[in-house]
């Protein structure tokens, strides 16, 4: 199973304004890094959290269905499915009606359910496409504010601490602290 990003975000969870209000910083000349900031810090704490902020299209690419026809996806949280597609042996792509599955967003992480018969794929890799919509929302008011605030924090860290040099690699405590409230735990054995 891999996945591809077919639509970044539309906003940032954390408005530019929004920044500049918490670091007290005033005036414009400073806006365009800040803007990267954001969008760097927001990137760092999705993959940390294990979530997606903003509303966001990803591809997963499945070489078959399982026998069982349940689907585990792997982004979280997923808003919708938006297409599903199975390729053929000449790369022509059938799509699935969406009365073929029932997508459970209840469950964590999201499954997905055949309920009807689907053509098998003839290409041996890749040969289910399921389009999704993952993230909290479409507008920054959607994401959970302890998220939004580990955007604020960690974007402050690297903009505070630019010119130092320091170039550290280590995520402020608090920051760890508020991405892991939303980070899925796996049982092992």
């Amino acid at each position: 199973m891999s996945v591809s990003l077919l639509a970044v975000p539309a906003v940032e969870p954390v408005s530019l304004a929004d920044l500049k209000a918490h670091l007290r910083v005033t005036g414009g000349e400073q806006d365009v890094a800040l803007i990267a900031l954001t969008v760097a810090a927001r990137a760092t704490l999705e993959r940390l959290a294990g979530r997606h902020m903003i509303s966001q299209g990803w591809r997963v690419h499945l070489d078959a269905l399982p026998p069982d026809g349940l689907v585990t996806l792997p982004l979280r949280p997923v808003r919708s499915v938006t297409a599903v597609r199975v390729i053929g042996a000449g790369g022509e792509a059938t799509v699935v009606p969406p009365s073929a599955y029932t997508l459970d967003r209840a469950s964590e992480p999201a499954r997905l359910r055949f309920t009807a018969p689907v053509p098998r794929p003839g290409v041996p890799i890749a040969g289910v496409e399921v389009d999704l919509v993952t993230g909290y929302g479409t507008s920054p008011d959607s994401v959970p504010e302890p998220l939004r605030q580990a955007v604020r924090l960690l974007a402050a860290r690297w903009y505070e601490t630019r010119a130092d040099g320091s170039g550290s690699a280590d995520l402020p405590d608090e920051v760890v602290r508020l991405a892991d409230l939303y980070r899925v735990r796996r049982l092992v054995a």
